[in-house]
């Protein structure tokens, strides 16, 4: 890995491909995303020495001296580091500030507050959102702008409830199977509607899907 790019680190790995393709669009460099703290370990051991590191904690292997959060920042100390996460809750905030982490961004924000809190922390600025700022200081902590989950799906694409449920879940990384259970439907409905889906959005795959969705701030479905 070279110095200057991005790590992802996240049990997710739909999800991550899609946000390293995006911020390859951006211009900037991220290598292959890692499903788990022991891989990313594995790494910044051999010599690894990221600009930044964007992870999940809430889906890693924990170690036995700390969080993964703790255990990166230790790994890695002068490495940038952002949470990227759908618990927002004061508890996951404070962890991310004890362990020393720039930034703690919900995973359900627009690529577009993503990208602008990458940048910041990049800067050298703080990201957290404004209820974890207190005290922090308005110079250093900034929140990124953040639109509602799906808030300009439907007049892009004109996508159906149904559907912008289905793109959540496929961010998520859930299988057909999966999602038809989460939402008390069958399989084959769930092909139907995600079918409808793609054709609208002009996706190919499941990875196009799930960059188009992150583009237009869909927020992935647990």
């Amino acid at each position: 890995m070279t110095s200057g790019s991005v790590m992802l680190v996240d049990h997710d790995q739909l999800f991550s491909a899609a946000l390293a393709a995006l911020l390859e669009e951006e211009g900037m460099a991220v290598e292959s995303p890692l499903p788990s703290l022991s891989a990313a370990e594995q790494a910044l051991t051999g010599g690894a020495r990221p600009a930044l590191i964007i992870t999940d904690p809430s889906g890693l292997d924990r170690v036995d001296d700390g969080d993964p959060l703790t255990r990166l920042r230790a790994l890695a100390p002068d490495t940038r580091l952002l949470v990227l996460s759908a618990d927002l809750a004061p508890p996951a905030l404070n962890r991310s500030l004890s362990a020393g982490a720039h930034g703690h961004v919900s995973k359900g924000a627009s690529f577009n507050a993503v990208l602008r809190a990458v940048r910041l922390i990049l800067m050298g600025q703080a990201v957290y959102p404004a209820t974890a700022t207190q005290g922090m200081g308005q110079t250093q902590a900034q929140s990124p702008t953040q639109a509602e989950p799906g808030a300009d799906t439907a007049s892009s694409a004109d996508l159906s409830p149904r559907e912008t449920q289905i793109l959540a879940c496929v961010i998520s990384g859930h299988s057909n199977k999966a999602i038809a259970r989460r939402l008390s439907i069958t399989e084959s409905t769930v092909k139907m509607h995600f079918k409808n889906a793609m054709r609208k959005i002009n996706a190919g795959n499941r990875t196009q899907a799930a960059i188009w969705a992150m583009e237009h701030g869909i927020a992935p479905m647990a």
